[in-house]
């Protein structure tokens, strides 16, 4: 009798400490090379490479990653990408007349073992080639401290960011105005600078796909005297 509640009481231990064995999981570890600011060009695409690398944990856990927040007409080819170990989450992005500026955005990284993970980047919707938006045909008039005019101008692309514009202010057709564009904050600046007709000039002011608004000086204008205006040229 002895013998048997002995062999029973045995059993009975190994059992109870079977059950108190627990099979932990360590949790995957790993790395993304994010980035701070993203840029693409407006009606154009964008491919983003992020690196994920792996630090410990089961290799074969599976990391999946989105990009969240992107602002109106800009998409990703993929709305996920999954990787394991070390690999490369190839984001391509495309942008379609999007509005220009800049977007806070969020990677999101999951794995069953750590969760959610969230990086925010700041994107960038940007003019790649904002002087080709400004060429043709424009009038204009110019709000001035002595006198009011009205006139229209010619506008041509110089490179990429720059434009000449003829008869800027109203000033003749034998002028010629040069001014630079910043195509991310669609502003535009005018270096004092000699246009010709006796005049010189600078100012700055703002653009749009349509419109140029510059507020300027002019010295020595025709008839005499200098100017402080501001111009508005509309397509």
């Amino acid at each position: 009798m002895m013998k048997k509640f002995f062999l029973f009481s045995m059993i009975a231990l190994t059992l109870f400490a079977g059950s108190c064995v627990k099979n932990t999981v360590t949790p995957l570890s790993y790395l993304i090379d994010t980035v701070s600011n993203a840029y693409i060009n407006n009606n154009d695409s964008l491919y983003l490479p992020l690196n994920v690398k792996f630090v410990a944990g089961n290799e074969s856990e599976t990391v999946t990653l989105t990009i969240t927040g992107l602002p109106h007409n800009v998409t990703m080819a993929k709305d996920t990408l999954r990787g394991q170990n070390n690999f490369v989450a190839g984001f391509k992005l495309y942008a379609n007349g999007a509005i220009i500026g800049n977007y806070p955005v969020v990677l999101v990284a999951y794995s069953p073992t750590t969760g959610y993970k969230y990086y925010s980047f700041n994107l960038g919707v940007v003019h790649s080639n904002c002087s080709s938006y400004l060429t043709g045909s424009f009038s204009g008039v110019s709000a001035c401290k002595i006198s009011n005019y009205t006139f229209p101008i010619t506008v041509t692309a110089v490179g990429d960011t720059g434009i000449n514009v003829v008869n800027m202010g109203g000033y003749g057709t034998n002028t010629l105005t040069y001014a630079q564009l910043n195509c991310n904050t669609d502003s535009v600046y005018i270096s004092r600078q000699y246009i010709g007709n006796g005049v010189t000039m600078w100012g700055q002011g703002h653009f749009t796909a349509n419109q140029i608004v510059i507020s300027y000086i002019a010295l020595n204008i025709p008839g005499g005297g200098n100017d402080t205006c501001t111009a508005i040229m509309n397509r």
